[in-house]
């Protein structure tokens, strides 16, 4: 039984024997040529970078290095770079069955939110996207795993039932618009919703503590795998044009050729759909980097997913310093260079 879990860990802690999931795992060199493992630890609480130097390297078996095994392990924990890190003295496997010690998950109850969308649904005026979206979300395996798959393996609702949250998200902000957009439809707007992630739940392996890619999510991926669940359950025989439509929002929501969509968003209804998914999942890799910027800092590392800011965490009363404010070396070189007359 875990006690101590990653949103208990402070700087300077040292554990002893605490249990957490290898969420990744990778073998480097240092400058003096010696191995190390650079894995990342988690629980149900969040993740915490982790370091496994080549001394401690020496008593550990290799072969359970691997993400997905639940290991216990004993070190310190020290600060690097403004976050907290992990540097493991001993590390080894152990069998433990109670997964919901090691499963960040949503903040709400599964079964309350799959009763909420039944609720959306049903309240659908199309009765033909109606009657699919229900024979979707009623199929007994998409049922069980849209109940507890994660939105991706790391960035946004990287955590149990995060998929189901991720499009009660959506549909609580698509709300919103109705005022302002009378002339939208929103029963369109509502099935892309629904749909335009749904085949997360083959694209990633739910069953695998790590959450690692399917073949069918390297080989095909999720927009593609989410129109075939649509298609399947009777999309093509909507009208056309409805048929078309549904099936455009789930193609070209990634919103740019860049980001993966095959189609660029051609209707109001998929540029809602396109800035309402970006807003849950920017919102919600903002809110979980901002957890983990360690108690005595203000400012997180620079973040890639949110165009390489430093979340400031903001709003806890105190105020902020100059010493607080993060100093990039690169940053000041540059500026030196450009006032050198």
């Amino acid at each position: 039984m875990k006690t101590l879990y990653v949103s208990d860990l402070q700087k300077s802690l040292i554990i002893s024997g605490e249990a957490f999931l290898i969420i990744s795992c990778e073998k480097s060199e240092d400058k003096n040529g010696r191995s190390y493992y650079r894995l990342v630890l988690g629980d149900k609480t969040g993740k915490i970078d982790a370091k496994l130097w080549s001394d401690a390297l020496l008593k550990t078996d290799e072969k359970i290095l691997k993400s997905g095994n639940v290991v216990k392990v004993s070190g310190k924990v020290d600060e690097f770079k403004g976050t907290l890190q992990l540097n493991l003295m001993t590390l080894e496997k152990v069998d433990e069955s109670k997964l919901d010690d090691f499963l960040e998950s949503s903040m709400f109850d599964p079964d309350e939110m799959v009763k909420e969308l039944d609720e959306e649904i049903h309240k659908i005026k199309n009765t033909k996207i109606k009657d699919i979206l229900l024979k979707i979300v009623n199929d007994q395996e998409i049922r069980r795993r849209l109940k507890y798959w994660p939105a991706a393996s790391v960035v946004h609702h990287n955590f149990r039932s995060g998929l189901l949250q991720h499009i009660l998200e959506m549909l609580t902000i698509s709300k919103s618009l109705v005022r302002f957009y009378p002339n939208a439809d929103f029963d369109i707007l509502t099935a892309g919703i629904v749909l335009h992630d749904l085949g997360k739940i083959y694209e990633l392996d739910g069953n695998d503590l790590a959450v690692p890619y399917s073949k069918e999510g390297m080989l095909i991926g999720h927009i593609n795998l989410s129109l075939q669940l649509f298609e399947k359950f009777g999309g093509k025989n909507l009208p056309k044009d409805t048929y078309l439509h549904i099936a455009h929002l789930i193609l070209s929501h990634h919103g740019t050729h860049e980001f993966g969509s095959p189609v660029l968003p051609a209707t109001l209804e998929a540029i809602m759909l396109t800035y309402i998914d970006d807003l849950s999942a920017k919102a919600r890799t903002a809110d979980s980097v901002i957890k983990r910027i360690p108690i005595n800092e203000s400012f997180s590392q620079r973040v890639v997913w949110l165009e390489n800011a430093k979340m400031w965490k903001g709003g806890n009363g105190d105020e902020t310093t100059e010493s607080d404010i993060p100093q990039d070396t690169e940053d000041i070189e540059k500026l030196t260079e450009q006032l050198e007359f």
